[in-house]
C-alpha cells in the first residue's frame, strides 16, 4: 500500500547515484569524465563510481554482462538529466559539437532552453540551465 499522507511518506536528502549498464567500462568512463569534468571515486574491474567535482552527482557505470540497449525502454521518457548553469550550457554545447555527440530530439518536450544528447550506449542525457523545477 503505497503512502496517502504527508506524515506516511519518506523524506529523501536527494538521489544517491544512478547506475547503469555499459557495455565498455573505458569508453563510457572517458565520455563521462571529458563532457562533464567528473572524477572517479571507485573503480574495480566491474564498474567505475564517478562524482561531479564540486557537486554531489553520483554515477555507477557498471559493465554489462550482455548487450545494451536503452533505447528499447523508450527514448523520449528514459533519460537523466543534469542542472548546467548557462555559461556552462553553451560551453556544452560546443563540446557536443566538436565531439560529434548524438543529440536526441524529444517529441514529448515542448520549447525550452535545454538539450538531450546520448551517451556512447545510447543513454538519453539531458542538459538544462536553472533549477530543473
Amino acid at each position: 500500500m503505497y503512502a496517502t499522507t504527508t506524515q506516511e511518506k519518506v523524506k529523501t536528502g536527494g538521489l544517491c547515484h544512478i547506475a547503469i549498464d555499459v557495455s565498455d567500462l573505458n569508453r563510457s568512463l572517458k565520455f563521462y569524465t571529458d563532457m562533464f569534468d567528473m572524477n572517479i571515486v571507485e573503480r574495480t574491474d566491474r564498474y567505475v563510481h564517478v562524482r561531479t567535482a564540486g557537486a554531489r552527482d553520483s554515477i555507477f557505470l557498471f559493465k554489462a554482462d550482455g548487450p545494451v540497449s536503452p533505447g528499447d525502454c523508450g527514448l523520449t521518457h528514459m533519460h537523466f538529466g543534469f542542472r548546467i548553469d548557462d555559461k556552462n550550457f553553451e560551453k556544452a554545447l560546443e563540446y557536443i559539437k566538436r565531439n560529434n555527440i548524438r543529440v536526441h530530439h524529444n517529441p514529448a518536450r515542448g520549447a525550452g532552453h535545454f538539450i538531450y544528447i546520448e551517451d556512447p550506449d545510447g543513454y538519453v542525457i539531458q542538459l538544462e540551465p536553472g533549477d530543473c523545477d
